[in-house]
This record gives C-alpha cells, sequence and structure tokens, in this order.
C-alpha cells in the first residue's frame, strides 16, 4: 500500500467513514473508481502548484533586481515549503509598495495565467481606468500608502527620553484609490498562493505523479562509467544470464569471458606485472590438458589472452613497462 493511500484512509477513519475504507477492502472497482478521481485532482493540483510558481516568478521578476530563478522557487513549492517561505512574503511586500506603472506591467504578464481569481482581472481593469484618468498628472504613476516615501519617521524628547514614532502622510484621492486597489490585489494573491501552493506529499497518489528521488536523474546525467565497468569484469554474472557466469560458483572457470578472467588475475597481481606469469596463470583456468591438439589449443587459448589483454589496454588499466621488457605496469586499481 502506497503510503499517501495509507494516510487518505486514516483521514476517512477520522471522519468516521468506516464504509468507504471497507469497500475498498472488498470492492475493486470501488477502489479504481476513487483512485480515478482522486488521481485527477492530484494532477490539477500538482498543475496549479506549477501556475503559482509561474505566478510568483513573474512577480518577482518584475519588482526585484534580484529575483530567485524559477528553479529555485520550483523546488521549494515541490518540497512544500513556498507557501511559508521569505520568497513569497518579499514579493506580496513589493506588490504593496510598488508604483502604478510597474505595477500594470505585473498584471499584464500575470493575468495570462487561466487559474488566476477573477478579482486579479477586476484589480487589473480598475488599475487601467485610474490610470488613464491620472497619466496626465502624474506621468511617473502614483504611490500607494505602503510606499516608504509616504511614510517618516519623527522623533520626539519627552522627559529626557527618545521616543519615535511613525507618520503616514495625508494620501491624494487618486493615491488612496490606488491603494485601494493594491489592498484587492493583496488579498487576492494571498488566497491564491494559499490554495494553490499546497504540499505535494499531501496529495493522495502523488507516488505515481511525481518522485523525489534524485539517483535516476545522477544516474542519466552523472553517469559512473569506471564503476559499471569495474561490476562487469568482477560480477560478469550481473550481467550476463548464462549458467556459466553462475555467481554461486566460487573462483575463476574457463566458462567466463577471458577479459573477466584476465582482469581477476590483473587484480591479484602487484603494481609490475611479468607477462610470461599472467599467461601461465590463464593457460591454467582456461586451457584443456585433455584436448587431442595441445597445440591448436594452447593457440586458440593465446588468441584470447591476447584479445583480453588488447581489452585491458585499451580500458587504460595497463600499459608496457620501461623498466622491464617483459613486464606491464598497473595503471589502475579497483575502487580508487
Amino acid at each position: 500500500m502506497l503510503l499517501s493511500h495509507r494516510r487518505f484512509c486514516e483521514r476517512l477513519l477520522d471522519k468516521g467513514d468506516y464504509n468507504l475504507v471497507k469497500q475498498f477492502l472488498d470492492d475493486d472497482s470501488i477502489l479504481k473508481r476513487t483512485v480515478e478521481v482522486e488521481l485527477g485532482k492530484c494532477r490539477k493540483s500538482l498543475r496549479n502548484i506549477n501556475l503559482a510558481v509561474d505566478t510568483l516568478h513573474a512577480v518577482h521578476s518584475r519588482l526585484l533586481r534580484d529575483s530567485p530563478s524559477w528553479p529555485d522557487i520550483y523546488i521549494l513549492a515541490m518540497s512544500g515549503q513556498l507557501a511559508n517561505s521569505d520568497i513569497l512574503e518579499t514579493a506580496l511586500s513589493s506588490v504593496r509598495k510598488a508604483q502604478s506603472n510597474v505595477m500594470q506591467d505585473v498584471l499584464v504578464s500575470i493575468c495570462q495565467n487561466p487559474s488566476l481569481p477573477a478579482e486579479i482581472k477586476s484589480c487589473h481593469e480598475s488599475l487601467a481606468g485610474l490610470t488613464e484618468e491620472t497619466v496626465t498628472t502624474n506621468p511617473d504613476g502614483l504611490r500607494s500608502g505602503y510606499n516608504i516615501q509616504h511614510s517618516n519617521l519623527r522623533t520626539t524628547v519627552i522627559a529626557q527620553k527618545v521616543e519615535l514614532s511613525k507618520h503616514t502622510a495625508t494620501l491624494r484621492p487618486e493615491e488612496a484609490a490606488y491603494t485601494k486597489i493594491i489592498d484587492r490585489i493583496d488579498t487576492a494573491l494571498k488566497g491564491y498562493f494559499a490554495a494553490g501552493l499546497s504540499n505535494p506529499k499531501d496529495l493522495f497518489l502523488h507516488e505515481i505523479c511525481i518522485y523525489d528521488l534524485p539517483s535516476p536523474h545522477r544516474d542519466v546525467l552523472t553517469p559512473r562509467p569506471r564503476f559499471a565497468i569495474e561490476r562487469a569484469l568482477s560480477s560478469p554474472h550481473d550481467y550476463l544470464g548464462h549458467e556459466c557466469c553462475d555467481h554461486t560458483s566460487e573462483g575463476l572457470s574457463a566458462f567466463q569471458s577471458a577479459t573477466a578472467i584476465l582482469y581477476q588475475l590483473y587484480l591479484e597481481s602487484g603494481s609490475l606485472i611479468n607477462t610470461a606469469d599472467l599467461w601461465s596463470a590463464f593457460w591454467t583456468i582456461v586451457g584443456n590438458e585433455e584436448a587431442e591438439d595441445e597445440d591448436r589449443e594452447q593457440q586458440r587459448a593465446l588468441a584470447l589472452f591476447s584479445r583480453a589483454l588488447a581489452d585491458l589496454k585499451y580500458l587504460g588499466m595497463v600499459k608496457h613497462s620501461r623498466k622491464k621488457a617483459d613486464h606491464l605496469a598497473k595503471l589502475s586499481w579497483k575502487g580508487l
């Protein structure tokens, strides 16, 4: 049973809906219909999360210079941390302090989101009308009551104590109207993000739609070819389904790949490998002393030995030693 399915059943039991949980166990058709319905809800919630991330990124990119990237916002959203993050609070604070001309551009960009509440689009129309009325008197745009230029600190000395008080300047009628529009936008955005930025791991059947394991991506984008090659040569039975490569058999076998046999002998040797000793050990394993034509059998084994040694050279594991002409220099060690 999936963890989200177990939690879904536990929530039903907490609500006292025992019959539905019992039906899940007794009737597969009811379980199938419920899964289909809830799976659609899960996909819809994930789409809403993506749209909310797009909206938040659009607000950040147009109001702030050092805005976070879309992947950073998406990662926070999929981990369930974006709803209570500083990124969201900073965006909403910037919306409240934005001038009308900047806010107009923000609304144009985010109103393309089909999941936004109708209140946002209504605010966009109200702001467009207010901007047209005040464009001659305020060509640089209107400032809301939350703008820092509309508030200042006053210093008062009482009984040799300094007290600071925040004073808000009186707003002009058009600025007061713009502040009301900003309040509506702020309330609508808070409700939109609160509803859209749910925790994906709280969704029923989220395991089917998303996964958070880094290993699949890491194995594809940053593969480890050396580890795979060493493992294939050390344990050929993991890759070959032949009975001759049975991992239960101990030691080396003549039925194994010649390169795998030579690699095992290579691991047991030191930094300098005597080619004659390596051939003798290889012939001991693969040679057939009962063969009718021993010379032909030895030539066959020598061909396998030469090919396996060429494979190790191609993989960069050995090279000819300059110290001794009949020796090979070991270039790599397993796991290092």
